[in-house]
This record gives structure tokens, sequence and C-alpha cells, in this order.
């Protein structure tokens, strides 16, 4: 569950050796579209994965399966010294509020900004550590909202950065509300208008807590002292704002804005998920059923934060390992999914493995399958994991894949809009 560069290293970072000359073409202010999906197929058969030879840099293919258009956007001769360069998460949307910037990471732990008309970097992020959490403003195109850490791993303070100068401004030092160390865990996220932000952290009473964040009053709002057990693996903070949702030890929380838990969600309710908007203004976790098989099947699973009422949202194979993407907030109603399919596995049941498709969060269980991603964890191991990640309006998709190989690259979706 937990993303890969608190995986990689926990160290201070320095300057890096050598820097880029800040590109000045930059895209018209973004549009909000929908994809297309009508010609994507919707059925659930089983689809052969069809050999393709993996594309240069900046060289575009046609998804010989399921008919998408796919970019490779990054190589490692793009930054000196690495061996990988790919997004962080399928939780985090690496791009900004106009999408003429996204942000990689690199093996060694730096945040890259790149320009999205060229695919060639810009600069580096002027991060204390690899385990910030790095938040791109919905709106303002150079600012970023910033969980970072001090030299001693021990102090977490929120910033907000501008992309363009590295300049930080400190929105709020933890310390001073009495935590040692309070973030997201790696996984969270802010509400789609970036007003709240949920932590959870160690406090100098030696307590765990988590506590909602006003990221413009630059206060807490609310804090509650909780089991460490259930916060072991991430908190975020819903979509609109209205819900806190916390995941460890094989269950799934949910509270309201002042911290009041709401539901339980039943055991086995644990595993790799996102928080969803629907059309209505609903908001469901949408995890992987592997632990909580309602029909004794292995499914997506949707689990309503209003209610605590879960469902089936489509089956997936037993070896799927599925990730989940939500961040398509102006394309409400969907979750893209991406599976990795375990490479022994993938003869038991192997409908949707190595594949990237969205799933329709109306009960209807419809799916519109989009890619083969040709990553192979068996190969690459767990930075060879796809993770794809949606940005806003859900027309693009970017993920990662070793393309059946060993160097993991970035690749992007465009899907035809509306």
């Amino acid at each position: 569950m937990k993303p890969f560069i608190s995986r990689l290293c926990r160290r201070s970072i320095s300057l890096h050796a050598f820097t880029f000359v800040t590109l000045v073409v930059l895209l018209p202010g973004a549009v909000t579209a929908e994809p297309d999906l009508s010609e994507f197929p919707s059925h659930k058969n089983v689809v052969d994965i069809t050999d393709v030879k993996k594309p240069a840099l900046h060289e575009s293919i046609r998804d010989p399966d399921f008919g998408s258009k796919i970019t490779r956007v990054t190589d490692i001769s793009q930054v000196k010294g690495v061996e990988r360069l790919r997004h962080y998460y399928a939780k985090r949307n690496p791009f900004n509020a106009d999408e003429s910037r996204a942000v990689f990471v690199s093996s060694d732990g730096y945040n890259w900004v790149f320009d999205t008309i060229t695919w060639e970097p810009v600069r580096y992020l002027p991060l204390g550590s690899s385990d910030a959490e790095v938040h791109w403003h919905p709106t303002d195109k150079d600012k970023i909202f910033l969980v970072d850490f001090g030299s001693e791993y021990n102090i977490s303070r929120m910033f907000w950065l501008d992309a363009k100068t590295g300049k930080k401004e400190l929105l709020l030092d933890m310390e001073k509300f009495g935590f040692i160390a309070a973030s997201g865990m790696m996984e969270g996220n802010p509400d789609k208008d970036m007003t709240v932000y949920a932590v959870a952290g160690n406090t100098k009473n030696k307590k765990t807590e988590i506590a909602l964040v006003d990221l413009n009053e630059r206060k807490i709002i609310s804090r509650k002292e909780v089991d460490p057990r259930w916060v072991n693996d991430w908190i975020s903070v819903s979509p609109s704002g209205k819900f806190v949702v916390t995941m460890g030890e094989g269950f799934s929380r949910v509270f309201d804005r002042d911290l009041k838990l709401l539901h339980t969600l039943p055991e086995g309710s644990y595993g790799h998920g996102d928080l969803c908007l629907t059309p209505s203004g609903r908001e469901a976790l949408v995890f992987d059923g592997a632990d909580l098989q309602l029909n004794g099947d292995r499914n997506i699973n949707i689990a309503w934060l209003d209610s605590g009422k879960l469902e089936i949202g489509t089956r997936i194979g037993w070896g799927a390992t599925p990730h989940v993407s939500c961040r398509n907030f102006d394309f409400p109603g969907w979750a893209l999914i991406s599976t990795q399919g375990s490479d022994s596995w993938s003869e038991r049941y192997k409908n949707m493995n190595f594949e990237i498709f969205w799933l329709k969060l109306d009960g209807s269980g419809e799916i519109r399958r989009v890619a083969h991603h040709h990553s192979s964890r068996k190969k690459g191991g767990y930075f060879a994991e796809q993770h794809a990640v949606t940005n806003r309006d859900g027309t693009k998709i970017l993920f990662s894949s070793n393309w059946n190989g060993e160097q993991v690259d970035e690749y992007l979706i465009e899907l035809p809009s509306k």
C-alpha cells in the first residue's frame, strides 16, 4: 500500500549537482473536458496482450488491443546518473493546474518538474526530504502544497512552494502543535479545492493523533487521539472535505470533520484504494477486495463514506494486484483501475490483468478498457508497478512500465475528449 519513496530512502536531500534552464513555453489556461470512452470496449472477456515494441523516448504508438494513444515521456538519459524516472503513485496527480508541468521522481529521491510540451526536465524541487508530500494547487499553476521534513526526520512542516523559483513560505510548523511528526502517511490528499488536509503522527507526549488542518486559516480544525493501528497505512480527507478516512491493520474508518467516528468498515477493508467522487457529490473508498470478498470472489469494492455500505464494483483476476486512482474530480463517477497481474498466477483467472481501465461507480459494473501497460513486476520489482494515475478531467493517464524488460520509464495515455 505504501508508495515507493518512503521505502526507497530516508535522508536529507542536498542540492543536485546540476540544473536545467527553465523553459518559458507554457500552455494556455486549461479548459475542462471529459474523455469520450464510447469507443473503448466494455466487455469483460479475456484479452491477451499483443506483443509490441517498446516506444522510443517521445514516440507515440496505438495500443493494439484497445486503441488508445500511448507516448513514452521519460528516459533515464534525461537526468544524470539515475536508474528510473517515473511518477510517484496512483493517488497523486502529477499535473499542475494548467497541465503545462508534471512532477516525476528519480531513483535517487529527487522530484523533477517536467515541461509537458517537450517532456523534458525543467528543474528539480528543493525539498528537505525524499519523503515529502507534493501536491499541485488546483488553480495556481506554479503553486505547490508541501509537507516536508527536517534534516533530523523528526519534525514536519507545511509550506506553500513556488515551483518556478523554489521559494518556500511556511504554512504550519506541526512541532508548535505538539507533534513530533505529522503527515498524510505518503498517501493522503487535500480536498479537491485544497482547503483542508488530514494528518496523522506522533506527539511529544508519546501519543498517536490525527488532525484536520485548515490550509487557508493555517490552523488545526480538530484533532483526536487514536490507536496507532488505526493509521499505520494512511490518512486522507475526502474530495469534498466532508470526511476523513484512515486505513490500518485490516480496517478502514470514516470520520466527519470533527473527527467523530462514523463508520468502521468490515475487517478486510484494507488494500490499495482511493477516495472517489460521484456526479451527485457522494463519495466512496474504492479498493481491492482481496481481503473482503463480498461474494467469495476477488473484486474491486466500493464503500460509501456517508452510509458505510459496501458493494461490488467489478470482478478482477485473483493475481491482479490492482491500484486505484480517483484524481479525476472534473470527471466524477469513475475510478481508474490498473492491475499488475502476478506473472505466476495469470493463468488462474487472467481477465483484466496487466491492464488499465475505467470503472463506473453507479452500480452497473460498467468498465471501459483503455490499455495494456506491458510492465512486469516479476522482472522489475515494486518500481515496475504501473500505478496508473489520472488528471483532473480524465483525459490523460500516466503510468510507469518496464515494458517487460528492466528499465522503468513513464508513459502517457491521451484519451479523446467529448
